[in-house]
């Protein structure tokens, strides 16, 4: 099962995220910006370099993403999959706009050029960004790190980029990933000596964990989000989960949702779980042949409580995963 489980979501390499201002949930939770605790936060893949331009149009794509963090009144929001152009683009029209919430941001890249990126500008880069609802300082360019994860196999480079920021008057370590999906299985000559595994889920994952458990123990608040392209069950997401016999120091913001306690390890009875609403599947993601999710919002558990977490609707043309938001309040 766990071998048919990374043959299917091998695909998710290119996958995005779907955005719709107003968009309901996918199926259970209805978000609640009025009511839900804060911070509030967004997770997103926005698959710049792979998926059309929505619409064809630059402004009709930044509208969709401003609208959506708008309307979920966002405090951090974190971007995979974005090309340099997209977040100069969402930087310039947030960082002083005249009306609305100002965001700061910063970006970091996995990639030094890829050529789908070349219809969001001359600059081709590719990689992540954070944005913190604020004016320009609200990110601390200072504690700025960019983590190159390790590989086992070959694959596309991935980085951890992190900072710090002032989230509702309190300073977190946001920290933004997105973790390759290659898995190589290499059967020894001797049938009797087991096969070597290239494991990069694993790998990264551990390293992730390992990092932004130093932020943790050092005291940091720490906000972890980000395409994972792993199941909440995978035994490699358990470095990351304070519960449900993980290693880590972190909640997520979609564990509480009963209408996806699956399992025996998962009674309704329990009050969270290893689990959570599908953030890809068929209907959004072409190449995904049943919905799982994928996308992440790690709170850290000793600073924050009352999490909640949704998966918005697919919106056609926009991407291929669906928008995650979270929200929390703090525990201390």
């Amino acid at each position: 099962m766990r071998t048919a489980l990374r043959a299917l979501f091998a695909a998710f390499l290119l996958i995005g995220l779907v955005i719709a201002s107003g968009s309901g949930p996918a199926q259970a939770d209805t978000p609640d910006a009025q009511n839900w605790p804060r911070p509030r936060f967004i997770s997103y893949n926005v698959c710049g370099a792979a998926c059309a331009m929505y619409e064809g149009s630059k402004d009709a794509w930044r509208n969709k993403i401003v609208n959506a963090m708008d309307g979920w009144d966002a405090d951090l929001v974190m971007l995979q999959e974005m090309c340099y152009g997209q977040w100069t683009l969402l930087r310039d029209s947030l960082e002083d706009r005249p009306a609305g919430n100002k965001y700061d941001s910063v970006w970091g890249a996995t990639l030094p050029s890829t050529s789908g990126c070349a219809k969001w500008g001359d600059d081709t880069r590719y990689g992540l960004a954070i944005f913190a609802k604020g004016a320009p300082g609200t990110i601390n360019n200072g504690t700025r790190s960019v983590n190159f994860l390790p590989e086992e196999t070959p694959g596309e480079d991935r980085i951890l980029l992190c900072a710090r920021a002032t989230v509702t008057g309190r300073t977190v370590r946001a920290c933004n990933t997105h973790i390759d999906y290659s898995y190589k299985v290499i059967a020894d000559p001797d049938p009797k000596v087991p096969p070597t595994i290239h494991n990069n889920p694993r790998a990264q994952i551990q390293k992730v964990a390992d990092i932004t458990r130093g932020f943790a123990n050092g005291g940091d608040p720490v906000v972890l989000a980000g395409d994972f392209n792993q199941l909440p069950k995978d035994v490699d997401m358990a470095p990351l989960y304070a519960h449900g016999g993980g290693t880590g120091v972190f909640q997520e913001a979609d564990e509480n949702d009963k209408d996806y306690f699956t399992g025996a390890d998962c009674p309704q009875s329990g009050d969270r779980c290893r689990s959570g609403e599908a953030t890809a599947e068929p209907g959004c993601s072409p190449k995904a042949s049943e919905p799982g999710k994928i996308d992440y919002i790690f709170l850290s558990y000793y600073w924050f409580t009352t999490v909640r977490g949704d998966s918005a609707a697919c919106t056609p043309g926009m991407s291929d995963h669906h928008l995650l938001r979270g929200a929390a309040a703090w525990e201390h």
